[in-house]
């Protein structure tokens, strides 16, 4: 549930704008193609954040590096031959983004669903599921060039912490320097988030709002409810489980 103030109509990060007249002066030294970036960087992340939700990942996988890469083209490479190979192993669902560290060099992050402790490799033979895979990762960027950290997160909210997590590197690379090129990948068939709008009048308080979707969460049977306020941004995020 998303709420952002000076907005009429409030769904799952679906904005609708019912005051297009006013609009808040353009900064100084920003044009219409930062004003797109910035727009561009906040739906990527949302998309992200979604499809890792809907995803419920509970894993996080990160290739990397041992050289300096800062090669786009050879990274998006990289893992397009890495998943070939894991499709050897069934059919694999994931979200993934890059992160670029400040020394200039990529990392891709993986949000996936847990693997099995064990599973076989092209000879058969029963073998620990994290060397299967990062030995996959390594026959593609050289034996003594890359390595595969897991990542399982404890505790509740697992799938949205995982997404919170990558959702930010695609709005980072988007906003800094990557915008109109390829900033996350995701697999096809993960399901698509059900949408239920909720309808408010143009001068309902912010406050009120807030209370009134938190009592239609708890009216539908949802528990568990985590809120997130963004003052500087001006945006409310709910979170909750269904009972």
């Amino acid at each position: 549930m998303f709420l952002d103030e000076g907005y009429e109509t409030h769904s799952d990060g679906q904005i609708f704008d019912y005051a297009t007249e006013v609009e808040e002066p353009t900064k100084r030294g920003e044009g219409d193609h930062e004003k797109a970036r910035i727009a561009a960087a906040r739906r990527a992340k949302t998309k992200v954040r979604r499809l890792a939700k809907m995803l419920e990942a509970d894993c996080l996988l990160t290739l990397t590096y041992r050289e300096c890469m800062t090669d786009y083209a050879r990274v998006e490479a990289d893992f397009k031959a890495f998943r070939e190979r894991l499709r050897s192993l069934g059919e694999f669902h994931y979200v993934a983004t890059l992160e670029v560290q400040k020394r200039g060099a990529l990392h891709v992050h993986i949000a996936c669903q847990q693997f099995p402790a064990w599973l076989k490799n092209e000879h058969g033979m029963r073998v620990r599921s994290w060397n299967l895979i990062r030995s996959m990762w390594r026959r593609v960027v050289g034996k003594n060039n890359g390595n595969v950290d897991f990542t399982r997160p404890r505790g509740r909210n697992a799938a949205h912490r995982i997404a919170s997590y990558i959702s930010k590197y695609v709005s980072k690379n988007l906003e800094e320097a990557r915008f109109n090129k390829k900033n996350y990948w995701a697999s096809r068939g993960i399901p698509k988030p059900n949408q239920y709008k909720i309808y408010f009048k143009a001068d309902t308080d912010s406050f009120d709002i807030v209370v009134l979707i938190a009592q239609e969460f708890s009216m539908r049977g949802f528990n568990d409810i985590t809120q997130y306020h963004d003052r500087l941004n001006s945006f409310y995020w709910f979170a909750a489980g269904e009972i």
